[in-house]
């Protein structure tokens, strides 16, 4: 069985080592890995059906927000073996297990009838896992073929993954309003999505590089000392910090529009904001990057803190547009600025076996922010509680990267 799996992997094909072609398939792709990130972003228009699975399946926003935070749980989590997968083997096959299990789970989901148990196998568990396959393949390609503009073309692949929720919230708000119900609009999209990230995985080439390891205990053992530093454990906390208020928000960004007395239409308009304030903060925070370093988290962190204030200090809708937008421009950083910083750290060609760790505070984040924002909600009816714990865990990351970047300079 072994022997089988490892020769499905190994199809993903040979690096690329001649000149003639090599310009071409960088292009070819980056282009496939910006169109596989901006397919997993559907994950950041979940709150746009959690009205409708409320209504339709009294799914309320406290069990939508669990399912949300499985997901991005379960993604983080296997992007550990994600990671080590497509380092081993390439990524062409992985990424396109990842659209399977992307496709399966919304399949599930959507057979579900409304039970909780099987909505958060699919829509959670199976889609959760088919991103975290899907989404460190691309991220690791692009830094390989581009590794003196790290922040830039980081930024510029995950960038698809934060608008990707426009047109899929968009779209989804539009199915509801003609009357689709909410489970066959989610069937719709995971077809979509599924068969987009298999047909794009083709293309993603691999530049010729280091060979690999021929000792693996050595270079495990090699893993397991760099999850034993202390600059690792600092950037676990410090995206845990930054990841958690962003998804707080976005898990439940339509059901806090609508506490504050938004209509559906106005509320789902803020989710389209959040993806194009996300977009632009994962190129904006890269480039500021490539010139300042790690410097930059800081002030994306202290970016975060005053978003979430405007949200707790008011109530209105310009305010809460205003919010959004900085939430969301904070949020879309941090997803470049700790990988360009694990590969400075560590090495570009190890980013995709050393970054899933990392990325596992934003699965804890993931796992507790969604679900705690939609329980304040539900119990307050106010967003003010939650952006106040959104200020004080960002604060708490702010200070953990002042000292980060204090080591850097003077180490």
């Amino acid at each position: 069985m072994h022997k089988c799996v490892a020769a499905f992997l190994y199809l993903d094909g040979k690096p690329v080592k001649t000149t003639e072609h090599k310009n071409v398939k960088r292009w070819l792709a980056l282009a496939a890995s910006v169109a596989i990130q901006s397919c997993l972003g559907v994950v950041y228009a979940w709150s746009t059906f959690i009205p409708a699975l409320d209504k339709e399946h009294n799914i309320h926003p406290g069990h939508a927000g669990l399912i949300f935070g499985i997901c991005i749980a379960c993604f983080t989590a296997c992007m550990i073996g994600a990671g080590i997968l497509q380092h081993k083997y390439g990524p062409r096959r992985v990424c396109m297990i990842g659209g399977l299990l992307f496709l399966a789970g919304y399949l599930t989901g959507s057979l579900s009838g409304g039970n909780l148990a099987w909505m958060i196998a699919g829509f959670g568990v199976l889609a959760g896992a088919g991103i975290g396959f899907g989404y460190v393949c691309p991220l690791a390609t692009g830094i390989k073929w581009f590794p003196a503009h790290k922040g830039l073309i980081t930024g510029l692949t995950v960038a698809g993954f934060g608008l990707g929720s426009v047109f899929f919230a968009k779209a989804g708000q539009h199915q509801l309003l003609a009357g689709i119900p909410v489970l066959d609009v989610l069937r719709n999209i995971g077809l979509i999505v599924g068969i987009t990230v298999v047909t794009a995985s083709v293309f993603l080439f691999t530049p010729a590089g280091p060979g690999r390891p021929a000792d693996r205990l050595k270079k495990e053992t090699k893993l397991r000392s760099i999850l034993r530093q202390k600059e690792f454990q600092m950037l676990f906390s410090m995206i845990f910090c930054g990841t958690f208020g962003g998804l707080l928000v976005i898990g439940n960004l339509k059901p806090i529009g609508m506490s504050i007395h938004l209509s559906a239409e106005q509320a789902t308009f803020a989710i389209m904001l959040f993806a194009v304030g996300n977009a632009a903060g994962r190129l904006l925070w890269g480039i500021g990057y490539d010139r300042c370093g790690a410097r930059v988290i800081l002030g994306c962190l202290l970016l975060l803190a005053a978003g979430a204030a405007a949200l707790a200090i008011s109530a209105g809708r310009i305010s809460f547009y205003l919010s959004t937008l900085l939430i969301a421009f904070s949020f879309g950083g941090f997803f470049v600025l700790f990988a360009a910083q694990v590969a400075d750290s560590f090495g570009a060609h190890r980013i995709g076996e050393i970054y899933p760790f990392v990325f596992l505070g934003y699965g804890i984040a993931g796992l507790t922010g969604p679900a705690a924002g939609g329980w304040i909600l539900h119990h307050t009816g106010s967003p003010a509680p939650a952006a106040a714990a959104v200020i004080a865990i960002a604060l708490a990351g702010a200070a953990v990267a002042w000292r980060y970047c204090k080591n850097k300079c003077t180490g």
